[in-house]
């Protein structure tokens, strides 16, 4: 008998060991720069990590590559990237699972110099100088827009720049007739009245015919060994979107407060049309349009020589964490 209950205490004592475990472990993500990092500050500063059992650690990275080296390193476990970030990856033999659907919406939009004439449309760029963070998803729209129009990158004059040299750039003239990247940084080069928007982010998704979406991803082996801490992670997300539909102006302040405290305060209006200019967030889970976009987005870059394999899109996403987490809240 005392060794029976001796067992059982001993039972009773791991699953808690377990729970606890789940609760205190740090769990890191790499967050995207830009709008579509707001869900993963809402599932922070709404609780939702925590409602979840989990400690999370938000990382703020530059480009999704740098957050994709620190999953292959151990040193974080989840990333917010996009489609042409995880091909790439996957190209390389780098094992990464998406998990869900962080956000959606282009965010690339174009900013030209004071003294450019009016455009339409991309083809009345020909010719310009542009500038372009290379390698990039919004890169990536931008090769697959041109080919779309029967363009190329040789009918312009590209050069690459990290989206956030692109305001000193285009503060000296002369240096860009335009340069394409993604907010805060663009809204910012504005601001400050080194260049107009020429071209929207919804014009772009339109013209492109695309949703974007930035995917959730992690090391495949680390998933099937953590599932249910990867479920409760995706439960987060799917909750964060849903507040921020239902509390569109609560997130705003939320983003607009976020900016303000990173040191680089933008217009409240401004961090509106960021937010909502294109649908975002409407929900985790991966939908029809995901499936030809993605192996869109695979065949052109296998077919311009960026990748070299066409992987398994099927292979390489996880739809049932996303399933499940938008059917707990219906």
């Amino acid at each position: 008998m005392r060794k029976t209950a001796g067992m059982a205490i001993t039972f009773a004592a791991t699953l808690l060991m377990a729970g606890s475990a789940l609760a205190q472990d740090t769990i890191t993500v790499g967050m995207a720069g830009g709008v579509n990092q707001v869900p993963s500050l809402v599932a922070a500063d709404q609780g939702f990590f925590k409602e979840e059992g989990l400690n999370v650690d938000i990382k703020p990275v530059p480009r999704g590559n740098i957050a994709i080296e620190a999953i292959i390193a151990g040193s974080m476990q989840f990333a917010e990237v996009s489609e042409v970030a995880l091909l790439s990856a996957v190209d390389k033999g780098i094992p990464l699972l998406a998990v869900a659907a962080a956000s959606r919406g282009f965010t690339g939009k174009m900013v030209g110099a004071n003294d450019l004439g009016e455009v339409k449309d991309i083809a009345d760029l020909k010719g310009k100088r542009i500038g372009i963070q290379v390698g990039t998803g919004v890169h990536g729209v931008f090769l697959m827009l041109l080919k779309k129009k029967g363009l190329s990158q040789d009918d312009f004059n590209i050069a690459n720049v990290r989206v956030n040299d692109m305001p000193t750039a285009m503060s000296s003239p002369g240096t860009f007739d335009a340069v394409f990247g993604w907010d805060p940084m663009m809204q910012r080069t504005v601001q400050a009245g080194y260049g107009k928007e020429v071209i929207s982010a919804d014009q772009f998704q339109k013209m492109a015919g695309i949703t974007y979406p930035l995917v959730l991803v992690a090391d495949k082996a680390w998933v099937e060994k953590n599932r249910e801490t990867v479920q409760h992670f995706v439960n987060a997300y799917a909750k964060a979107q849903k507040w921020i539909r239902e509390n569109p102006e609560k997130a705003l302040d939320l983003y607009a407060g976020y900016i303000e405290k990173a040191g680089a305060p933008l217009d409240k209006e401004i961090v509106r049309n960021m937010m909502f200019e294109v649908d975002k967030f409407p929900g985790v889970e991966f939908i029809d349009s995901d499936w030809s976009e993605l192996a869109d987005t695979r065949d052109f870059l296998k077919e311009n020589g960026q990748i070299s394999t066409s992987p398994d899109i099927k292979a390489i996403t996880d739809t049932s964490f996303g399933d499940k987490a938008e059917a707990s809240l219906k």
